[in-house]
């Protein structure tokens, strides 16, 4: 695989000016991508060599479409559907503009998934692809590809070509782009948490765009519940395997006699109850995702034999020595010192290099406050209406005071549960206080009467010097104890800013309609403008 950001010094230039006139021309008066692909396809004819051309372009925010010429089998056009994290990913990936040659060494990276099952079918033995993919203010332009039958077909010459249309290219994207990319931008299921969304993730994720593209192990590090599996999940939505199979075990939940056949599968006969061939989970990911969920868990005998799937990428089933070729991505998650455990030969040394190509630190929440208001907000609008609450309830300024200066040990998970269990006793009523109880006092206690009812939790803030959490670095204890965004007021008119501030943040800056700063808040967006006139807050600046 060849990727080029910018035109290949070696090559020269060989486009003719009537070629780049007929495809403006082409651009200009073209009403539709069907009608384009077969214009500007009969037009490159006699400057690039292939069997078929292909323009690729976002239908909607769930649906790509794949327009063929000539077609295929009497198809010209197919669907894919792809995910708001790939739409993401692909804007954060690279440059704007990027130009790929593959051959059929690659299938596992090559992200237009259609295109692996349209050449498998045609020709398994040989092929080429040459493609130019462009980003254009922030939304996902289009694609232009070429297939030849032959097998390294393309070299600079053709790159550098493609980079000489582009021009070309550009005026029809910029026509049929630009009024819909605030569409593209959009969330397609405001009902999943998008870690994008997230301040304190920002440095994360930008290890996530750079790696979900390619087809490399990734190691996700990280305290329990921060989201190791909800980033793994980004991954996959992001990666050019999606549709693909995702399959998910947890390493630390298996019996050590039955590890290897859940990860490898068996005949059978192989043990006592083998009534049949079944199955592992690489064989189930195969061609997919494979997460690996607590990886530290695994005993050494088993590390072993993933070591081996790893190196030589084929299994065998327990009880048998055939031998089974796998072509599985790897998602490693652990919550353990794996770099401890290897010096105390708990963990092999081989297969931590091996699953850590990529590894990931996810911080926890208390290193990154200012996703806490972001995620209240999310929990409580989203389990306020699963249970039939049409605007969901409000956190006093002091209650958030308090729940972004708590520790939060638990994570996103404790959290969840936290929110979760203080919708279930709240009554619905806009006037009744809400209250989320956190702390260690929670568990071992019955709960108070006044639960759910204004007051204080029994729980103490981590602020420096308490005693809490003595292990933490001092820094971390100092920023748990200011609001988000460097609030150090109590004043409920500083917090009311910071929370507005937060919200509008998660929205991206949208104060009306669905999702948006008002209706996540439950106000008025006349109201919700009135105060942030008044608290001097902007869309730009409260995003």
């Amino acid at each position: 695989m060849q990727t080029f950001l910018l035109p290949p010094l070696t090559a020269q230039p060989r486009v003719s000016g009537s070629v780049k006139a007929q495809i403006q021309e082409a651009s200009a008066s073209c009403s539709n991508p069907a009608e384009l692909t077969e214009r500007i396809g009969r037009i490159l004819r006699s400057v690039m060599e292939f069997d078929h051309f292909i323009y690729m372009c976002h239908s909607n925010r769930r649906n790509s479409d794949y327009h063929i010429w000539p077609p295929y089998k009497g198809t010209s056009v197919m669907h894919w559907q792809y995910s708001s994290e790939q739409n993401v990913i692909l804007r954060n990936t690279y440059q704007d503009t990027l130009v790929r040659i593959c051959d059929k060494n690659d299938f596992s990276m090559i992200t237009m998934s259609l295109l692996k099952k349209y050449t498998l079918e045609a020709h398994t033995d040989n092929f080429s692809l040459i493609f130019l993919r462009q980003i254009i203010q922030g939304a996902f332009a289009g694609q232009f590809g070429f297939i030849s039958f032959r097998p390294r077909a393309y070299g600079e010459q053709h790159a550098a070509l493609l980079f000489e249309l582009l021009d070309a290219f550009l005026s029809f994207w910029n026509r049929i782009t630009l009024p819909n990319v605030e569409n593209l931008r959009q969330s397609d299921d405001e009902s999943y948490l998008n870690l994008v969304n997230l301040p304190g993730m920002q440095d994360v994720l930008k290890l996530v765009f750079s790696v979900s593209r390619e087809d490399v192990p990734v190691l996700l590090l990280g305290e329990t519940g921060t989201g190791k599996e909800g980033l793994a999940n980004l991954i996959y939505r992001g990666s050019g395997r999606l549709g693909r199979p995702y399959v998910k075990i947890n390493c630390g939940g298996i019996p050590i006699s039955l590890i290897e056949s859940k990860l490898f599968g068996y005949v059978k006969g192989a043990f006592t109850g083998a009534l049949k061939d079944t199955p592992g989970a690489f064989e189930m990911a195969n061609t997919g995702v494979l997460l690996l969920d607590e990886v530290g868990e695994l005993p050494v005998d088993a590390q072993a034999a993933l070591l081996r799937v790893l190196q030589e990428g084929v299994i065998e089933r327990v009880g048998s020595s055939a031998e089974f070729p796998v072509n599985v991505r790897i998602i490693a998650a652990t919550n353990r010192d794996l770099s401890d455990m290897a010096e105390k030969k708990t963990f092999r040394n081989d297969l931590l290099y091996r699953l850590g190509v990529f590894p990931i630190y996810i911080p926890a929440l208390r290193e990154r406050p200012a996703d806490i208001p972001v995620l209240l907000d999310f929990f409580l609008l989203r389990l306020a209406r699963k249970r039939g609450f049409i605007t969901p309830p409000r956190l006093s300024p002091s209650e958030l005071h308090r729940l972004c200066a708590y520790a939060w040990p638990g994570n996103i998970r404790e959290m969840l549960n936290a929110v979760t269990r203080a919708i279930l006793l709240w009554n619905g009523s806009k006037e009744s206080a809400f209250h989320i109880e956190v702390g260690p006092n929670l568990f071992g206690r019955k709960p108070s009467a006044s639960a759910g009812a204004a007051g204080e939790s029994e729980s103490t803030p981590l602020v420096p010097g308490s005693g809490q959490d003595a292990n933490a670095p001092r820094e971390n204890a100092r920023a748990l104890s200011d609001p988000p965004g460097g609030a150090r007021s109590l004043r409920m008119e500083d917090v009311e800013k910071q929370h507005i501030a937060s919200v509008l943040a998660m929205t991206k800056g949208r104060v009306t309609g669905r999702g948006g700063a008002a209706e996540v808040l439950g106000l008025n967006p006349s109201t919700l403008r009135g105060r942030m006139r008044k608290l001097g807050l902007t869309k730009k600046n409260g995003a």
